[in-house]
């Protein structure tokens, strides 16, 4: 708009408001494109409805729970996740989805075009698994008809409960056979500890007593004493612990045993050279702790001169002691003739050993002694190992025994369809109706906004302002809006 002196201004709200107006009208002189769009609308929704198929979904929900499960216990969630993971992965695995098209005939078209493998691919988009948590999972299927939707739903849980149940058979069954073999192993392993261990105490008996239950028949042979060939009667020095042996020292180191054939005069004779023995053996052991000056050694070198005097008294040195009457010839009374003087036993008259040689004769014995330990605690640790480890075994051939008869006869878990495949009586939204709205919706929208896009683009003159865009206008001949009266006469 100009003002009186020709200046443009500023439209005023009113103008605005009748611009607006004057291009709505403008618009309305296209109405005949909203008809248009809107019956080209409604031909595309009758192709639409006559190409398009409506789609059923029916859903089952089974009911999986594993018996002696704790729903509070940690590992029942991570098992749960577990058999959430196992049951997907049956259902979509690709056997069980081939199985499913051969069997209804699902997508033919695409079958023949591309192949089975297509196929299947297309019938998992379709295929829905849930397991909302606690023990159910749900299983769904969209097809084109009510009555292959419950079938091919029915079907798939099926294919899920079987597939399940072989797969929790084979490992039933893999893991019992994998036991009996590792029990098998762990048999040939304990059985030749044993028989280490027994050659061991064939050779060291004193150990065979030495509070372990694992030889028997070693420990019956150590209490027997003399080996077998041993002639009666003759003391032998048996290492030990029998029925007359004198008691072992703490270190293990072998203990005299006595025959138990001797007796009379050759049986003090054998107890005394045990009960020397058992002194030699307690003096060694304790110049291996202490020093040949401390009274306990002091006392041990007292118990073994005493043992070699009653021994030396026993085999002869003692015997005649007493003075014996020399009988007289003439009649005359005997005159007693001094006995000869026993001779001084060996102990007393070998020279004595040298503190060294005791000290070296102490470490090889002690030495001795601990490898023999060493041995002893290592074969034993073995053989407790080995049967601990066979007790491990035997227990998990038990339960994985129980387990193969639980699966085999299906109590393993409990399966249950709590909610079979229902038939589906409409098909899944939108029906034909909503489709008709949204169709309709649609034309006329693209049809005002095709009216508005004409509208503005239209160069024809109606208004004062279409004229002033093109000439300046003198003077405007407003429209006779009032209806002329009609005369008769």
């Amino acid at each position: 708009m100009r003002d009186t002196q020709g200046t443009p201004t500023d439209p005023s709200a009113r103008e605005q408001l009748q611009s607006v107006s004057e291009f709505l009208r403008r618009a309305l002189r296209h109405f005949g494109a909203v008809l248009v769009m809107v019956l080209v609308g409604g031909a595309a929704l009758a192709v639409f409805l006559q190409v398009h198929q409506p789609k059923y979904r029916s859903e089952t929900v089974i009911l999986y729970v594993e018996k002696g499960n704790s729903a509070d216990d940690t590992e029942s969630s991570d098992a749960e996740r577990a058999v959430t993971t196992r049951l997907r992965e049956l259902l979509f695995a690709r056997p069980s989805l081939e199985h499913v098209v051969r069997q209804f005939g699902l997508y033919p078209e695409l079958n023949r075009a591309y192949g089975m493998v297509d196929a299947a691919e297309e019938l998992k988009k379709h295929v829905q698994f849930r397991a909302p948590g606690g023990d159910t999972f749900s299983i769904a299927f969209e097809g084109n008809a009510a009555t292959q939707a419950q079938a091919v739903t029915a079907e798939l849980g099926r294919l899920v409960i079987d597939g399940d149940a072989a797969l929790r058979q084979n490992q039933a069954k893999v893991a019992f056979d994998f036991l009996v073999g590792e029990r098998q192993a762990r048999d040939l392993e304990l059985r030749a500890a044993e028989e280490k261990l027994a050659g061991f105490m064939a050779k060291h008996p004193r150990f065979a007593l030495d509070a372990t239950p694992l030889a028997n028949g070693a420990a019956i042979r150590a209490s027997m004493g003399a080996p077998a060939g041993a002639s009666a009667g003759t003391p032998k020095l048996w290492p030990g612990i029998g029925a007359n042996a004198a008691p072992a020292s703490k270190s293990g180191a072998p203990a005299a045993v006595v025959s138990p054939n001797a007796g009379g005069q050759d049986g003090d004779e054998a107890r005394a050279r045990a009960a020397l023995a058992a002194a030699r053996e307690t003096l060694t052991e304790r110049l291996v702790h202490y020093t040949p000056a401390h009274p306990d050694v002091r006392a041990a070198e007292a118990d073994v001169q005493r043992a070699q005097q009653r021994l030396a008294a026993l085999t002869g040195g003692g015997r005649g002691a007493a003075p014996v009457a020399s009988p007289d010839p003439n009649g005359a009374a005997a005159t007693p003739v001094e006995a000869t003087p026993p001779p001084r036993p060996a102990w007393a008259t070998a020279p004595r050993p040298s503190p060294a040689a005791n000290a070296a004769s102490a470490a090889d014995t002690a030495q001795t002694l601990v490898d023999l330990e060493t041995e002893w605690l290592k074969l034993t640790r073995a053989v407790t190992e080995a049967r601990q480890r066979l007790d491990q075994i035997e227990a998990q051939l038990f339960r994985a025994d129980i387990e193969v008869s639980s699966e085999s006869g299906g109590h393993g878990v409990q399966v249950s369809v709590i909610d079979p495949a229902f038939l589906p009586e409409r098909p899944l939204p939108p029906g034909t109706l909503t489709l008709g709205l949204l169709f309709v919706g649609g034309a006329l929208f693209v049809g005002v906004l095709l009216a508005l896009v004409l509208a503005a683009f239209d160069q024809r003159i109606f208004t004062l302002r279409d004229a002033n865009t093109i000439l300046p206008v003198i003077v405007e001949v407003p429209k006779d809006t009032q209806r002329r009266a009609y005369v008769t006469g």
